[in-house]
């Protein structure tokens, strides 16, 4: 009889249900356009080339999956590293475009695991309560939503938040410099968690001095910088100084904004530039906020860091449906420690995840594997009717609704952060 408790036991066949369900769905699965991208990519920097300009790889992979180059990656340089690695022990060794792909999952999946466990412990340590530690663990290792933007999509968004968490976590246990160093990583990988960066620098400003905030900053922009080193040794940078407003400039997704697409309002340019940047002044008004209140615990912590991550996603012009991967861990953490309606949670996911399969239809995830006419076929003209196209709109209002609800939750809990006098 094993000496393992039945719920350490429980857990343990929990993860290894979910990673036989995440590797036989992500080595069949990919995106369309990101998954054309990423497997360029590793191939391109595992020969020395740089992920930011186009890339011809129908030589090497088919000119049926690769009829035409692929544009360059708009990731910073840390994942392009991961994707070479991937490319290097599977295709590089045994030419395979299915087990490749397997290949670049394997990280994702390992960060689904990974961030799944430390919400478990997140909320043990929040609560002591086992039964609650052990849902949210099955919660997250099953959700539809997270295995379906990033096991079958191909989206890292769930490595980046794990750091972020951890960036959080450890703050909240005074281990300030491995805090920085996990935030300096999360942006690293996606730029999106450096929102939260103002909230710790100011957690650590209020443990006395500036010393302490400006070794944090020092730590967490030290790292972001180190991640660039790849540009030091031949990669283009001019590329992405070209684009470096990509996402400031376009309207639509998973925003709110997107309201504005049937007006032909597709970039915030010809006079509505201010659009993409309402995130900033969303960001200091929040920030403001917040640091009127007394942070004094993790659960603090982790509603300031909803109430950041919800206003600016709220504000941005572009919003990509796996982005709410840094909103549903915080919101799932928020609603067990403040006893909120497990319909917060739900909406939190649910809506995302229905944008997604109307936005890009599953069956075209099958790419690798099915003839990409036939996927065609059967879903793209669909997904460009009015009727989608406005259902799509109708869900990004729903979300803005639920969102500032949230975030009047997050702000005005009772138990949450009391304003200083």
């Amino acid at each position: 009889m094993s000496c393992v408790p039945v719920e350490t036991s429980r857990i343990r066949r929990s993860i290894l249900l979910s990673a036989a369900i995440q590797l036989g769905l992500g080595a069949f699965t990919a995106h369309p356009y990101d998954g054309r991208v990423f497997l360029a990519t590793g191939y391109s920097v595992a020969h020395g080339g740089s992920p930011y300009v186009p890339m011809n790889v129908s030589d090497v992979f088919g000119n049926s999956l690769f009829p035409q180059p692929v544009p360059g990656i708009g990731y910073p340089p840390p994942w392009s590293l991961v994707l070479a690695l991937s490319y290097l022990f599977s295709y590089n060794l045994f030419p395979n475009i299915i087990l490749y792909n397997l290949a670049v999952k394997v990280p994702i999946i390992i960060g689904n695991i990974l961030l799944s466990l430390l919400v478990g412990k997140m909320v043990m340590r929040l609560t002591s309560d086992n039964g609650q530690s052990q849902n949210a663990v099955r919660f997250m290792l099953f959700n539809p939503y997270v295995i379906y933007t990033t096991t079958i999509w191909g989206q890292f968004d769930t490595v980046s938040v794990l750091l972020m968490l951890f960036a959080a976590y450890w703050l909240a246990q005074e281990k300030s410099r491995l805090s920085a160093v996990a935030l300096g990583t999360a942006i690293a990988l996606k730029v999106i968690p450096i929102v939260l960066l103002p909230l710790l620098i100011f957690q650590e400003k209020k443990r006395g001095g500036l010393r302490r905030p400006f070794e944090y900053a020092v730590y967490t922009l030290g790292v972001v910088a180190l991640s660039f080193a790849p540009f030091l040794v031949g990669w283009s940078i001019k590329p992405v100084l070209d684009n470096w407003n990509i996402h400031f400039v376009r309207v639509g997704a998973f925003s709110p904004m997107s309201i504005l697409l049937p007006f032909g309002v597709h970039a915030s340019a010809n006079g509505l530039e201010i659009l993409g940047y309402l995130w900033l002044p969303s960001l200091v008004l929040i920030c403001y906020v917040i640091s009127r209140r007394s942070i004094t615990k993790l659960s603090n912590l982790i509603l300031a860091a909803l109430a950041i991550m919800l206003a600016v996603s709220l504000t941005r012009s572009w919003v990509s449906e796996q982005n709410l991967n840094f909103v549903l861990p915080l919101v799932l953490l928020a609603s067990i420690t403040q006893g909120w309606d497990k319909r917060w949670v739900t909406a939190t996911w649910a809506l995302p995840l229905t944008f997604a399969f109307l936005h890009t239809s599953p069956l075209q995830m099958f790419f690798l594997v099915a003839p990409e006419s036939v996927l065609n076929a059967i879903s793209f003209e669909q997904l460009q009717s009015n009727i989608i196209v406005m259902t799509r709109i109708l869900l990004t209002i729903i979300w803005l609704i639920i969102g500032l609800g949230l975030l009047k939750k997050t702000l005005g809990s009772q138990n949450t952060m009391r304003i200083q006098a």
